[in-house]
This record gives C-alpha cells, structure tokens and sequence, in this order.
C-alpha cells in the first residue's frame, strides 16, 4: 500500500511540475459539429440495437418474416362486418 500511496505522491508532483498549459480556443461552430456527431452516432446506434432486438424478439417467439398474423386478429375493413375471406366465398368480392 505504501508503494501505491509514493507512487500517486510521485506521479503528481511530476505533473504538476512539467505541465504545459495549451493556448487554445474552440470555436462554437465546432462544438456544435460534435454534438451532430455524437448525435448522430448515438440514432445510428440506437437504430442497429433495436433492429438486433427485433431479430433476437422474432428468434426467441418463434414466428418467421413474412408470416402474416393469425386470421382473427385482422380487422374487418368492410361495412357488413364480413372479413376479406367471407366476401370472397359469398361471391361478392
């Protein structure tokens, strides 16, 4: 522990002793280019993370891509109450 505590006393009297203070200026107009960037990093992220979750979401449930969903969960879009199917076999459709 001792050599821990010599080696943090050390390590900052060095610093402090052969520090460089930079004369430099960062233009607004810079700043606001990081911001996009990190901006736009953290949508693109986002986006890449949730299109793995759904893939994980869709693996894990076991359902396929393309598969529609199941007949009675689809709304009926017509005035008589009659599903796309029912229309169809009645030979209105």
């Amino acid at each position: 522990m001792k050599k821990i505590i010599s080696f943090a006393y050390f390590f900052c009297c060095f610093m402090l002793l052969f520090s460089v203070t930079a004369q430099a200026y960062i233009d607004p107009s810079a700043m606001t280019y990081i911001i996009q960037l990190v901006a736009g990093v953290a949508i693109a992220a986002g986006a890449g993370l949730s299109f793995y979750f759904r893939r994980l979401k869709r693996k894990l449930s076991g359902t396929k891509k393309g598969a529609p969903p199941a007949a009675e969960t689809l709304p009926d879009d017509d005035d008589f109450g009659l599903g796309d199917y029912e229309l169809e076999q009645d030979g209105q459709g």
